[in-house]
């Protein structure tokens, strides 16, 4: 899961037990100070230790995207929009990376 774009503590501690607890190969984030943080810990309740998280700054996302790619991983944006569909709905690839948006404005 690739959630650079998201930049509130307690929501990347969210996602990090949400990855931990669904089998996520890893989380990528924005900014590796923030597991670090009190607010961070609270919330992920340890979840950091056993899920392989990696910095990749938001600037960074559209190379990063583009190399898993070439590596044979399908991208999908996650976001709500009018025309989104249930992730129930959804046959998830093997091999893909779900782009998280920002937390108002969506993916860029």
């Amino acid at each position: 899961m690739c959630a650079s774009l998201i930049d509130k503590a307690p929501n990347l501690a969210g996602l990090t037990r949400t990855c931990e607890i669904m089998n996520a190969q890893a989380l990528v984030i924005g900014n590796k100070d923030v597991v670090r943080t009190e607010e961070f810990k609270t919330i992920a309740v340890t979840a950091e230790k056993w899920l392989p998280i990696y910095e990749v700054k938001p600037q960074q996302i559209l190379e990063y995207l583009q190399y898993q790619k070439t590596n044979g991983y399908k991208i999908l944006g996650l976001e709500q929009t009018a025309n989104s569909k249930m992730l129930e709905d959804y046959q998830f690839p093997k091999k893909c990376i779900l782009l998280l948006g920002k937390e108002k404005e969506g993916i860029p």
